[in-house]
């Protein structure tokens, strides 16, 4: 069981998988934590162990290479007989595509939204043109707005805690006196 301990540790990790010991206990001192490097090292191998932790990643500054186009989709689907096996065709697709950040079903006024980066304008225009011909027959509205993203993609987004949360939050409000 993941404790809030290790949620703080996956997220820091999530940065810098490459941290010291030393380096996280840091971290971790300033949310009241005070962990030996032995301690840490422990809870590491276990979240290994456990394969909540399955890998590592390498992480890169996106200002240091060429440009990409980012993109971002919203479908809405028609009624059809055949919308559950084209779901999930559209599913396989979006899993097998390089160029897919993020995908999902959703709840609302769009039935799916992506968000896709691609090597150039071309590219994504290409690719467009191809979705919609393979998925044409279920979509009943496709929306594409390219972005110039102000943050890169953030996969420590997806693992930060309710700690940092309100420490993140506490830093930028008014004070309340």
């Amino acid at each position: 069981m993941v404790d809030g301990i290790d949620e703080l540790i996956l997220s820091t990790l999530s940065t810098n998988s490459r941290q010291e010991t030393t380096e996280l206990m840091d971290f971790l001192r300033g949310y009241g934590y005070k962990l030996t490097d032995e301690e840490i090292k422990s809870r590491i191998s276990k979240l290994e162990q456990d394969n909540v932790i399955t890998g590592y990643t390498l992480s890169v500054d996106t200002e240091k290479i060429s440009r990409r186009q980012a993109r971002v989709l919203f479908l809405t689907f028609r009624t059809s007989q055949h919308l559950s096996s084209r779901l999930r065709s559209l599913k396989k697709y979006f899993t097998d595509a390089p160029f897919a950040l993020f995908s999902g079903r959703t709840r609302g006024g769009y039935d799916w939204i992506s968000v896709q980066s691609f090597l150039t304008q071309e590219m994504a225009d290409e690719e467009s043109d191809i979705f919609r011909n393979l998925f044409g027959d279920i979509i009943q509205s496709y929306q594409v707005y390219d972005i110039t993203p102000m943050k890169g993609s953030s996969i420590p987004a997806l693992l930060h805690t309710s700690q940092e949360y309100k420490k993140f939050l506490n830093e930028w409000s008014p004070s309340s006196s």
